[in-house]
Formats: C-alpha cells, sequence, structure tokens
C-alpha cells in the first residue's frame, strides 16, 4: 500500500546521524529524506545493515500508533546491531535496534497525545 509521504532533513547521510521534520510525520505516511525514499542509502550501519522503509500508522488495540521499520542489522558475528530512536512532538523517544542481518519489517508500537515523530536518528552504538 502506498501511502501519502513525510519528507525529514538530514545534514548528515551514512552512519550516526539523524534527520528531523518540524511538524511531525503525519499518521499513516511513510518516510523520505531529504527527497529521496531509498533510505537504504541514507540510514546505514556498519557492516551492510540499513533501513529500507519506515511507516507510521493508526492501529485499534493497546497501542494507538505503530512505526514498521523495514530493515537489516549488520552482517557478520561481532558486527553488534543498528540502533534507532524515534522522537514524537510530545518528547517521548521510543527505541529500536536491529540485531538480525535478515531483511524483515520491525514494529514499534506506542501511545502519544502528540504521536507524530520530529525526530529520527540512528547508530551503530546504544542511542
Amino acid at each position: 500500500m502506498a501511502y501519502p509521504i513525510s519528507d525529514f532533513t538530514a545534514t548528515k547521510i551514512g552512519e550516526n546521524s539523524s534527520a528531523e521534520r518540524r511538524d511531525g510525520m503525519t499518521v499513516n505516511s511513510e518516510v523520505t529524506i531529504n527527497g529521496s525514499s531509498n533510505l537504504y542509502d541514507i540510514i546505514r550501519f556498519n557492516d551492510n545493515g540499513c533501513v529500507y522503509g519506515i511507516t507510521l500508522t493508526g492501529s485499534p488495540g493497546i497501542y494507538d500508533y505503530v512505526l514498521s521499520v523495514d530493515a537489516q542489522g549488520p552482517d557478520g558475528f561481532f558486527s553488534g546491531s543498528g540502533h534507532l530512536a524515534f522522537t514524537d512532538k510530545s518528547g517521548d523517544t521510543y527505541k529500536l535496534s536491529i540485531y538480525s542481518s535478515t531483511r524483515t519489517v520491525h514494529t514499534v508500537r506506542y501511545n502519544s497525545k502528540q504521536p507524530e515523530i520530529v525526530k529520527i536518528q540512528w547508530n551503530n552504538e546504544s542511542i
């Protein structure tokens, strides 16, 4: 399913960086950064780890919102993990670590009165 776009701005791409969107990521949208939907070129971890896509959707149930992150972690026995942090408009931060080098969709479920994501951080070390 194609979602509307929420474009973030990053001053540096690649490993250990961040991207921001002042008005926040709209619920039921997907992330682009600096106008590009090729996040695997922008959100990088060591040893070929990367993020392919990020969407934010509403969800009925215990948690009202779901961040879906299509990603793979670093490849290799001692490669570690890729770490992500998402900050919403209320200032709450939600963290996700990507361990497996197999590409899969990971989820972060949360509740918030201001669910719009304003900042995405990624790092090879814990955030």
